[in-house]
């Protein structure tokens, strides 16, 4: 996940991504991210599709993709404002 963004959980489909300089861009479910970290069913530098969005106590957000819940910061957002 780049430093530059910030992410605020709207709705389980809905995203909020804040840039630096104040810019936003709303994303709404499937939205696609590229697998930055390897785990469990997912290969590093796979591209995949969010289903939905979770505020989850422990990761901040958790993203929901094939079923299974995996903790944001293992994923990277690539947007354009």
């Amino acid at each position: 996940m780049s430093n530059s963004l910030r992410l605020r959980f709207v709705t389980d489909s809905c995203l909020l991504v804040v840039k630096q300089n104040g810019k936003m861009v709303v994303l709404y479910t499937p939205f696609r991210v590229l697998t930055i970290i390897p785990v469990e069913g997912l290969n590093i530098h796979t591209q995949v599709y969010v289903d939905a969005v979770f505020h989850h106590h422990q990761y901040r957000l958790c993203f929901l993709i094939n079923g299974k819940l995996y903790p944001y910061n293992y994923f990277q957002i690539n947007v354009s404002f």
